[in-house]
């Protein structure tokens, strides 16, 4: 089996001259905007369990798996 490993997935933002400026970390809010968008005005509105639904959402770290050229994690393997 192809060993795969995890990759933190970032928004770059570049300068004009294409240099790189910042990365950010994406997480599911970043992913799922609208639906973020809907839990915060909910959360605002004194809605416990959608704040708790919102929090989760920009705690959670977006990952893609990619061929990992040292071999050393496994795609099934959770660290």
């Amino acid at each position: 089996m192809k060993k795969k490993k995890k990759k933190a997935m970032f928004k770059t933002i570049y300068d004009d001259d294409g240099n790189i400026i910042e990365e950010i970390p994406m997480t599911a809010a970043d992913d799922d905007w609208i639906r973020a968008g809907r839990l915060r005005k909910k959360a605002e509105a004194g809605d416990k369990e959608a704040a708790k639904k919102l929090k989760e959402m920009e705690n959670t770290q977006m990952i893609e798996w990619v061929d990992d050229d040292d071999g050393d994690e496994d795609m099934d393997a959770e660290k």
